[in-house]
């Protein structure tokens, strides 16, 4: 019994697009993702407006990484421009804010997954994996979610 997908599968190609005001979150997702999906291009916005302006332009967008510590915006401002403006597009929430409510707020506007950015980076690849592959898992309180802070940071190893 082989696991999905097949050692074989090749993906299609497709644009990730990291919005992110860190450059060391830019480096470390980057390598997080090509691991998950070698054959992803991966494209940085530093700017809120320079992410949406990048995501209109690329063709085979399969997935934002967006920061809600945006400078310029607050709460899940970003999360809403980019639901309005770039619709039908998988958005998943990187976030040093891992607060119950605030995860909840994400994914109830539509988020694909929420990660915090204690995660550890295998526990990240995964989660980024699971959302890849349209796999759900449930997060605390039964919602939708790609992670949840207890036991997959890297100030909670136990």
């Amino acid at each position: 019994m082989g696991g999905f997908p097949p050692a074989e599968y090749h993906f299609p190609a497709m644009d990730v697009l990291l919005v992110d005001d860190h450059p060391l979150i830019h480096e470390t997702l980057r390598a997080i993702v090509r691991s998950v999906r070698p054959e992803a291009e991966f494209h940085s916005q530093f700017e809120l407006d320079a992410g949406l302006a990048q995501a209109k332009k690329l063709g085979a967008l399969g997935l934002v990484l967006l920061d809600l510590g945006l400078p310029g915006c607050s709460g899940t401002q970003a999360l809403l421009r980019f639901r309005q403006e770039v619709p039908g597009v998988r958005v998943v929430i990187i976030s040093a804010d891992d607060d119950e409510k605030s995860v909840r707020a994400a994914l109830e506007l539509g988020a694909a997954g929420y990660l915090p950015k204690t995660m550890l980076p295998m526990a990240m690849a995964d989660a980024l994996r699971a959302v890849l592959d349209c796999a759900k898992r449930i997060g605390r309180g039964g919602e939708t979610s790609f992670a949840s802070s207890r036991g997959t940071n890297a100030n909670n190893r136990a």
